[in-house]
This record gives structure tokens, C-alpha cells and sequence, in this order.
């Protein structure tokens, strides 16, 4: 009878699986961990996009209203704009045709953050903010709002809007929009 020599066995040891198993779990923790930043990086660029289109979506509302507007009203500031759109062309100032565009501010603290919110002078009718952070224009030279006020009638308004990306905490790179628009229905 022919004794086996176990050195001649064929086959792995318990130290080449530790090893083998040892790298086959460093490689699934850095092929996790990327998968996980890859995930959160998709998410925080989604939502920025989300936030910058809503910007633009606001901006867009605010121009069609200038646009439209009958008057730029004289209380506003640079950092509010009110005006008057005659919705029935009836030539009365009913308080829903009263809008105001005006900051909000979320945290106090001079160029930190403000919401933009849409309001009408009618009580019944609740502000409508629209979610998106932008930088606020309280103790800062930023006026997000400029016109010419020549008598008899506001000509040109500027709208400036700083947006102010923020995920989890993290802000990312503030977007300024900008555009100038011209009443058509102000009259001289």
C-alpha cells in the first residue's frame, strides 16, 4: 500500500483563501464606496439643476409680468418690484391685480440666504414662494431689482437673481441670472 504525501495534494490552503477573500473584500469596499459617491453626486447635480430651472421658471414669470404690467409701482425698491397688471382692463387698481415681488429673508445674516416670494395685495390670497434659495439682497449692495424711475413711467426694469445652489449643507457655486425687460404697456 502506497502512502499519499500531503504536499502532493492538489488543491488551496487556508492562507491562499484568507488572501484571495482579503482582496476580494478591499475591492467590493472601493467598487461600494464609488458607487456611493457616484450616487450622491447624481443626486446633488439633479437637485441643483432642479433648483437653477425653477430660478429660470420664476425669472421667465417675473419678465411676462413687466412685460405686461400696465404700471411699475412707485413703492418699489431694489429689492422689491410691484406693479399693476389689469387683468379685466377696467383701469382700477383691484388689490389681486397688486403683485409684489419681494425677498424674504430665511437666516438674518447679511448675503445669506432669501426666498423669492410672489405676493397680491388682496389678503385672501397667501404668498406663493417658490423654493428655491437665492442670495439675499438684505445688508449687501446686491439689488436684485433696478429700473429707471424718469417720470412719467418706469421704462426698463433689470432683474438680477443670484441663485444659491444648496444640497445637504453643501452650497455649491452661486448662478446669477440676468435680463432687462420693457414694459409694452406703460404708458409715457
Amino acid at each position: 500500500m502506497r502512502l499519499r504525501s500531503l504536499q502532493s495534494e492538489q488543491g488551496i490552503t487556508i492562507v491562499e483563501l484568507s488572501i484571495a477573500s482579503f482582496i476580494l473584500l478591499v475591492i467590493s469596499a472601493l467598487m461600494l464606496t464609488a458607487l456611493m459617491m457616484a450616487s450622491r453626486t447624481n443626486r446633488i447635480v439633479a437637485e441643483d439643476t432642479e433648483s437653477l430651472t425653477t430660478a429660470r421658471i420664476a425669472r421667465q414669470r417675473i419678465e411676462r409680468e413687466l412685460r405686461q404690467a400696465d404700471e411699475i409701482l412707485a413703492a418699489s425698491s431694489g429689492t422689491s418690484l410691484g406693479l399693476w397688471l389689469d387683468a379685466n382692463n377696467d383701469g382700477v387698481k383691484d388689490p389681486a391685480e397688486l403683485i409684489v415681488w419681494a425677498f424674504q429673508d430665511l437666516d438674518g445674516s447679511p448675503g445669506g440666504k432669501a426666498e423669492l416670494v410672489r405676493g397680491v395685495a388682496d389678503p385672501t390670497v397667501d404668498p406663493q414662494p417658490n423654493g428655491v434659495h437665492y442670495r439675499s439682497p438684505v445688508g449687501t449692495g446686491y439689488v436684485p431689482f433696478t429700473y429707471d424711475i424718469a417720470a412719467p413711467a418706469t421704462q426698463q426694469v433689470t432683474l438680477t437673481l443670484i441663485v444659491e445652489p444648496e444640497t445637504d449643507g453643501v452650497g455649491g457655486e452661486p448662478v446669477t441670472l440676468t435680463s432687462t425687460v420693457s414694459p409694452r404697456n406703460v404708458t409715457s
